[in-house]
């Protein structure tokens, strides 16, 4: 099965091996000792509310672990120099402003494992983020949001 490369930035990448240590931490140490000291406290472990969450907890960094490695396995750490001061693209940084609110933000354009729209990091894609890919200072883009359109320009794009 050929997978499809997924381009990270330098942070994105590191924050990602990050989450998978602190998951593998979790899921490896923690957890087997949080069951094990369950398992002679609880008695029944078909009654035993904290043995059952535990198993649970262990299912969720079971799934987390996997994803996360299938995304470093196929991550290619955009290089700094690939990313353009002239354009919109995958790792620019930007300042976009919203026409109809008149106001502004930051944002970074990511691939869609390093979404954080919390930290203004938007998948490229993502509709607004399509539609920001290759754009250039004072270009103006509409969008089709959930709540209506909206219309938006890019003031300056960053490195």
């Amino acid at each position: 099965m050929n997978k499809e490369t997924i381009f990270l930035t330098k942070q994105g990448h590191e924050l990602m091996r990050q989450e998978m240590e602190q998951a593998q931490k979790i899921l490896y140490e923690e957890i087997p000792d949080k069951l094990k000291a369950s398992k002679m406290n609880g008695g029944d472990l078909r009654e035993n509310k904290e043995y059952m969450y535990l198993q649970s907890q262990q299912q969720y960094y079971e799934r987390e672990v996997r994803r996360l490695t299938s995304v470093l396995e196929v991550a290619e750490i955009l290089p700094e120099d690939q990313i353009s001061k002239d354009e919109i693209g995958i790792g620019s940084s930007f300042i976009l402003l919203d026409l109809t609110q008149k106001e502004s933000g930051t944002f970074t354009l990511v691939s869609a494992a390093e979404v954080n729209l919390d930290k203004g990091k938007i998948s490229v894609a993502s509709p607004v983020g399509k539609l920001l890919l290759g754009k250039k200072e004072g270009d103006k883009v509409t969008a089709e949001l959930p709540w209506g359109k909206g219309k938006f320009r890019v003031i300056a794009i960053n490195k």
